[in-house]
């Protein structure tokens, strides 16, 4: 995994939890994926109570910040991922899958 991108940016939210004592256990990998949910709710929440665009922003990254967290512990190459999905996604054709908007 080429320390890059996403790759340093996961990385260094690692080292943070691991510092400041939030376990990477795979066991926990169903409260990761909890607080991530959190994080897109506090945003939500955010933006609903008008609240300007930086909070809003913050507590996307927040989000940002959980996911590179389960990647890491999930032993994922970040950069390799995001690449693969957005070369898939630049592959379909317009408005895929939708009906009603999207």
């Amino acid at each position: 995994m080429e320390p890059i991108g996403l790759n340093e940016k996961m990385i260094e939210v690692r080292a943070l939890a691991d510092a400041k004592g939030f376990s990477s256990d795979p066991a926990r990998i169903w409260e990761m994926l909890a607080l991530i949910h959190t994080e897109v709710s506090e945003a939500t929440d955010a933006y609903k109570k008008g609240q300007s665009h930086e909070v809003v922003g913050e507590e996307l990254i927040d989000t940002i910040i959980r996911i590179l967290h389960l990647l890491s512990a999930l032993d994922q190459d970040a950069e390799a991922l995001f690449r693969r999905v957005m070369d898939r996604n630049w592959e379909r054709p317009h408005k895929y899958n939708t009906v009603r908007g999207g």
